[in-house]
C-alpha cells in the first residue's frame, strides 16, 4: 500500500549533546523528562507514530513523525529543534532527516 499524498513523515536522530551527563544514562537525568514531555506533545497532536532508544548505540534514539500535509519539514524541523526543550538546552542533539515512505503493510483483519 502505498503513502497517501499529503503527508510530510521525519525520522528524528537523537544523541548525547553537550550538555548530557558525563556518568550514567540519559534515562536517569532528571532533564530526560524534558524530552518525554516533547514526545507527548506530539503524540497529542497526533504526529507521534514510534519512539525509542537505538539499542545498540547508548544514548541515542529515533523518533518518527507524520505531520498531515505535504511540504511541512520546516515545521518538523522547528518542532524537534525549539519545542524539544532538551534538544533547545544541549542536553539531547537531533538530526531531522525528511522520510519519503514508499509502502505500508495492510491492516490485519
Amino acid at each position: 500500500m502505498s503513502t497517501p499524498e499529503g503527508e510530510t513523515w521525519v525520522a528524528l536522530m537523537h544523541r548525547p549533546g553537550p550538555a548530557a551527563p558525563s556518568t550514567g544514562t540519559l534515562f536517569d537525568d532528571p532533564r530526560f523528562a524534558e524530552h518525554f514531555a516533547f514526545l507527548n506533545r506530539m503524540r497529542e497532536a497526533g504526529y507521534l507514530v514510534l519512539a525509542g532508544p537505538l539499542v545498540d548505540r547508548d544514548g541515542e534514539g529515533m523518533t518518527i513523525l507524520r505531520l498531515p500535509g505535504a511540504g511541512r519539514l520546516a515545521e518538523a524541523t522547528r518542532l524537534a529543534a525549539e519545542d524539544d526543550v532538551s534538544v533547545a538546552t544541549g542536553f539531547l542533539e537531533v538530526t531531522v532527516r525528511p522520510w519519503q515512505v514508499m509502502m505500508r503493510a495492510e491492516p490485519a483483519g
